[in-house]
């Protein structure tokens, strides 16, 4: 089957693109019970040019880009030097517009991914957390070998959010 899309580092012209794409998908799924002044207020600060261009400038991260026709379909965003002791490259996001659900693009990025971790330490390691509500991410991981090991907390506005911590050492 041939490749319907491309993967490359994003580039500082990238950053509103990627910006739309972010608040769109926190959005579709994290506000299934509406959207909250709380939750505008999150998406409105947290997916902006600016934070997205400081994320493309950092280097203690990487992030990858999907296109499909010319077109943002997705993103990773890798942090390298995480708290972790034992696995230091987090994934803090792998996002995919849902229209371009179940075409490969999310499984290209990780594999692009761990491609990059293995050449930054030697192994395929990675972490991530994600929305314990989400089972179609939780499947998603669990089938490309991710395992969960504990759990972590998204606070918002005062309110816990349990998040599952998932794992792949190889």
């Amino acid at each position: 089957m041939e490749a319907t899309h491309s993967i490359r580092t994003a580039r500082p012209e990238d950053s509103a693109r990627i910006a739309v794409l972010g608040a769109h998908v926190w959005v579709h799924t994290y506000a299934a019970a509406g959207v909250s002044e709380v939750i505008a207020q999150y998406v409105l600060a947290t997916f902006t040019h600016e934070k997205i261009l400081t994320l493309v400038n950092d280097p203690g991260s990487v992030l990858l880009v999907a296109e499909a026709e010319g077109n943002l379909a997705g993103y990773i965003v890798m942090r390298f030097g995480s708290y972790r002791a034992d696995i230091p490259i987090e994934i803090e996001t792998l996002y995919i517009q849902d229209s371009f659900s179940g075409r490969g693009i999310g499984s290209a990025l990780l594999a692009h991914a761990r491609g990059i971790a293995e050449a930054r330490t030697g192994n395929r390691a990675i972490w991530l957390t994600v929305n314990s509500q989400n089972e179609k991410a939780i499947s998603f991981y669990h089938s490309r070998g991710l395992r969960q090991e504990g759990v972590a907390y998204f606070e918002l506005d005062g309110i816990k959010h349990e998040n599952k911590v998932m794992v792949a050492r190889d």
